[in-house]
């Protein structure tokens, strides 16, 4: 005996998927009288069914698992319960928390064992594709996702069919049923066959009477009112069922067609299976393990294949369209990629080979090839490509080298180009260097021949996903709450602030956190040269430089966009970082009413900060005397904020300065917080602790003037 097992899937909670699988389940044991199982996998919401059919739930399938290699029509007797309807229930488990008690192996073997002792096994399963439910699911014959006429529901059952795609489940097996169809302000079949580019298989129509009352009475509804619009929904899925088993029978139909399909998946599912479990040894921390790659000749092959496909149907392989548009396009291409390789089957020998070919050609396609891994790894903060052999990522500010490599340097050219060309900005000989960003923000920089003798180059600066606030440096150990009250004090003071630190020292990251500090009714403007920031006030005003087009025209500078924000009547400028004689117009325009502004320059120490800021006003071609620029500094800079690197990685505040003046040609400074490295210890990290100095700023008495408070305590000489 051979029974069908079909699966009830909801897309997201509260569209009825219970419902339906439980009326499923009673509609096929009265219409054909043949042994029906309920079998509730769906470990989230364990216990609803028992609730629902008002049957006392006393055993679960963890019971049955000491003896699953023993399992017998006799033995399971004892712990399905039998519903009045004549169907049998069983639930996976009693209590959500025991959902990690079942290995997919077992769960595999169960739902074997049941589809030969029933003539129909319902699955009611939970949509997270967890490796037990992918176990389970090789061996469905049918998986019914519910949804609902609501935007909601729709946008996650095109993510639960994208996520039956990924696993390289046929989508054949995937029905759709709309439940709640007509509902009042529910959207159309129309615009629902729109949405989903595809008709449900079946809708179930909107019932709220019949449907509540039979789960008040704890009588499933096609028992309780056989003859309502929603019981005749539930009729109308079951007569398809019935036909298509008959249809089997004959070796023809749905359920005949899959077979060979899902015998081939259950295959390479169980080989995935066994591979991870013989490489889940824990991997080492000193390299980056990058996936085995599929033969280079055959991923050629197939991307050359897709860029074909894609050029015939037009779809455009850009990473600059919305995000909506790109997750289209993605499973588009993917779907696309899955045909070609259908008629490639011969060359891959393994499932796991087959996912490994798809994401690497999607990624060459859509995104940025092999950095793609990269990317989507959080624990990554950077990422360096030295010519196409080698790539280099930070993690936890340490430096690793990948066993990821380009193909050709053509491929990594193509993945410069696709960064930068959305962004209107170009690189070839002529102008063989560029700054831009990715759509996250990331930082881009690419350098390419004759400029580099090792081919092209990328590094990537990864924007954070999580917007670090203060508390998470004070976590770091990179500074202490003391530390940042005073910095809060200071931005509501509006005084003038410069952050000051090396390559990497993490100063736009502590910018961005410091601007946080600006009250939300000021205005706000940000000039960058590849836009980074992003403050939480709603009056901000973003400004990006523009470097020149092909004939050399139509650049627009930091400097320009300084002068022209003057114009914009900004209450804060905040400049991601001078480099030139930007630097000029920024500290005229602190001078000159713009009190609070911000930016970031590249030095090591305070006094090294004035001195490479002295150094910068010279690069704006003004010819002004030392003394001049020194007295422009000290009367425009009032902060000064270092942040460093250290050998472990980690980064932390070491002075927060006041400049206080003149004295003759020397501008003073003075150390109101240091960071004293102490030494290392066994592990390679650094000790050391925060202490305040024993000065008191010079503005202290504005705290008061301005009604703020700040415990004057913190400045007291001892260790933090």
């Amino acid at each position: 005996m051979s029974g069908k097992v079909i699966a009830v899937m909801g897309a997201k909670g509260g569209v009825g998927q219970t419902l339906i699988a439980i009326n499923l389940a009673v509609a096929l044991k009265t219409q054909t009288k043949k042994k029906v199982l309920l079998l509730d996998f769906n470990f989230s919401m364990a216990g609803e069914i028992s609730m629902l059919l008002n049957m006392p739930q006393t055993k679960s399938l963890l019971d049955i698992l000491p003896f699953v290699e023993k399992l017998s029509p006799q033995m399971v007797k004892g712990y399905v319960i039998e519903h009045a309807s004549g169907v049998d229930y069983l639930s996976a488990v009693s209590d959500p928390s025991d959902a990690g008690k079942i290995q997919p192996t077992q769960a595999e073997k169960v739902v074997l064992f049941f589809s030969n002792t029933y003539d129909y096994v319902i699955l009611n399963i939970g949509k997270s594709f967890t490796d037990v439910q992918i176990a389970i699911m090789d061996n469905v014959d049918m998986t019914i996702l519910v949804t609902t006429p609501e935007l909601a529901s729709l946008y996650h059952t095109r993510k639960v069919w994208q996520n039956f795609i990924t696993n390289h489940f046929p989508t054949q097996l995937l029905k759709i049923v709309l439940n709640k169809s007509e509902v009042p302000g529910g959207l159309s079949i129309e615009q629902v066959t729109e949405y989903l580019k595809q008709k449900p298989a079946w809708t179930v129509p909107f019932d709220s009477e019949s449907a509540v009352l039979s789960i008040n009475k704890g009588v499933p509804a096609v028992m309780a009112s056989s003859r309502s619009p929603f019981a005749k929904g539930i009729g109308t899925i079951v007569d398809t069922i019935v036909e298509e088993t008959l249809s089997a029978e004959r070796g023809t139909g749905f359920f005949a067609g899959l077979k060979s399909t899902m015998d081939q998946v259950r295959k390479e599912h169980s080989f995935l299976r066994k591979e991870k479990a013989e490489t889940a040894a824990p991997a080492k921390q000193q390299t980056v393990a990058a996936m085995t790659l599929p033969t280079e000749e055959l991923k050629l092959r197939i991307y050359e294949k897709l860029v074909g496909e894609m050029k015939e149907k037009r779809i455009n392989l850009s990473v600059s369209d919305t995000k909506t548009k790109m997750e289209e396009t993605r499973q588009l291409v993917q779907e696309t990629i899955e045909k070609i390789l259908d008629s490639e089957g011969e060359q891959i020998s393994a499932r796991v080979d087959r996912v490994r070919l798809v994401m690497e050609v999607l990624d060459q396609a859509l995104g940025l090839g092999p950095l793609e891994d990269f990317l989507r790894d959080p624990t990554i903060t950077e990422v360096m490509v030295n010519g196409r052999n080698k790539i280099y990522v930070e993690r936890s500010g340490k430096l690793y080298l990948t066993n990821k490599k380009f193909t050709t340097d053509q491929e990594l050219l193509s993945v410069i180009e696709r960064i930068v060309t959305p962004l209107g900005r170009r690189i070839d000989e002529s102008s063989p260097l560029v700054d831009a960003r990715l759509v996250d923000g990331s930082r881009v920089n690419a350098v390419i021949p004759p400029l580099s003798l090792v081919g092209p180059c990328l590094t990537i600066r990864k924007f954070s996903k999580e917007r670090l606030k203060f508390k998470d440096l004070i976590k770091f150990g990179s500074i202490t709450q003391e530390m940042v009250e005073f910095l809060r004090i200071a931005v509501q003071l509006r005084k003038n602030i410069l952050i000051s630190g090396g390559t990497g020292s993490g100063k736009t990251t502590l910018l961005n956190i410091v601007s946080c500090f600006i009250p939300a009714g000021e205005r706000i403007l940000t000039i960058e040269d590849a836009a980074e920031l992003q403050l939480p006030q709603e009056h901000w005003v973003r400004l990006e430089s523009r470097p020149p087009n092909i004939e050399g025209a139509g650049e627009i500078t930091i400097r320009r966009l300084v002068i022209n924000a003057l114009r914009m009547r900004p209450d804060r400028i905040v400049v991601g970082e001078c480099r030139g004689g930007e630097a000029l117009d920024m500290l005229q325009a602190m001078n000159t009413g713009h009190d609070g502004s911000m930016t970031t320059v590249h030095s090591n120490t305070p006094r090294d900060c004035l001195a490479r800021l002295e150094t910068l006003v010279l690069m704006s071609g003004m010819e002004l005397p030392t003394s001049a620029i020194k007295a422009q500094i000290a009367a425009a800079i009032h902060i000064i904020v270092q942040i460093a690197r250290f050998s472990d990685g980690t980064r932390k505040i070491t002075h927060i300065t006041e400049i206080t003046g003149m004295e003759r040609d020397t501008i003073t400074l003075s150390d109101l917080f240091v960071y004293k490295q102490t030494g290392v210890d066994s592990n390679g990290k650094v000790v050391g602790g925060f202490s305040a100095t024993g000065l008191i700023p010079s503005f202290v008495n504005d705290i008061k003037t301005h009604g703020l408070t700040f415990d004057m305590a913190v400045f007291q000489k001892t260790s933090m």
